[in-house]
């Protein structure tokens, strides 16, 4: 296959920084290429990469660039015809350029490909994948199959974790929304999923890491109303139900413990829609159907 490029997102967190770089260099596949993309507002990370790894390609955003602007500007800088936009503060495994270059020769017409992970929580490694499947891959067809993953409660689908690989022909001039907020992540990968599939690894690849410092560790309304806004505007794309699960898990359900419902003509009507919410979420078929597959695979992977 052609070389993949691998861009480490770097801001102000040297010691991690050296941590990714060392787990990507130690691949056991080097068709790769790799830049490290220091997005940072101090010299740390430029002077831990000058001392620990000189001889690898190294660019500093000056002026800072914000977040989403920066990984676009990666991406149009992309010589090749795959890449991955890797963040600094997670782990790749030492078999992800070999496991994922073998899809990519088995699928090449997908719009991007997504792996399973591994996930640190805080310090300590959980003990199962943050996902589990029962088949080696999987394949996102559609808006809705990949909003219903993420958003459902009733299935266990796919994070958007930092461990894509996007095919470049295929997305074109697609680029993350600046204006994105938290959720860019999630609208850039439904923008991608309304071009074409994706491919779904289920083996994990990666190690996902939380810490105080992830950026949903911080709630932001303004974003979750923002997204709200989105799939509405979507919504024959993505499906009423996405809505609502939506809707329940993330405006509602949070609204109702917060103080600004104390006002009782507030709370009637919150209550009044997670009421209606319940009764029509347990009306759905496909409800059962996602809640029966999810039983039966953690069911199956514990034996």
């Amino acid at each position: 296959m052609e070389k993949l490029s691998i861009f480490i997102l770097c801001h102000n967190r040297p010691e991690d920084a050296r941590q990714v770089i060392r787990s990507v260099l130690a691949q056991s596949d080097t068709a790769f290429t790799l830049t490290i993309s220091d997005n940072s507002s101090t010299d740390d990370v430029q002077r831990m990469v000058r001392n620990a790894y000189p001889d690898v390609n190294y660019v500093r955003r000056v002026p800072m660039l914000p977040a989403l602007e920066h990984f676009n500007q990666c991406i149009s800088e992309v010589q090749t015809d795959y890449f991955c936009l890797f963040h600094d503060d997670d782990i790749m495994g030492p078999d992800f350029v070999a496991e994922f270059g073998g899809y990519l020769q088995r699928f090449p017409k997908m719009m991007a490909y997504a792996c399973n992970a591994n996930t640190e929580s805080f310090g300590k490694l959980q003990p199962k994948p943050f996902f589990l499947s029962l088949r080696k891959t999987q394949t996102v067809s559609s808006p809705r199959d990949l909003a219903g993953r993420y958003f459902s409660r009733a299935q266990s689908g796919y994070a958007p974790f930092p461990a894509y690989v996007y095919n470049k022909e295929q997305i074109g001039q697609i680029r993350f929304d600046p204006q994105g907020g938290k959720y860019a992540d999630v609208t850039w990968l439904l923008r991608l999923s309304m071009k074409g599939p994706i491919l779904w690894i289920s083996k994990p690849l990666m190690t996902y890491r939380i810490h105080a410092g992830n950026d949903s560790a911080t709630e932001s309304r303004r974003d979750r109303l923002r997204f709200l806004a989105y799939i509405k505007k979507n919504r024959t794309l993505l499906g009423e139900a996405v809505l609502q699960d939506y809707r329940y898990s993330f405006i509602y359900k949070t609204a109702l413990k917060s103080p600004d419902l104390a006002h009782p003509v507030r709370r009637r009507i919150a209550d009044a829609f997670v009421k209606h919410y319940h009764w029509s979420r347990y009306m759905r078929f496909g409800t059962y159907q996602a809640l029966t597959r999810r039983a039966l695979t953690k069911c199956l992977s514990k034996s």
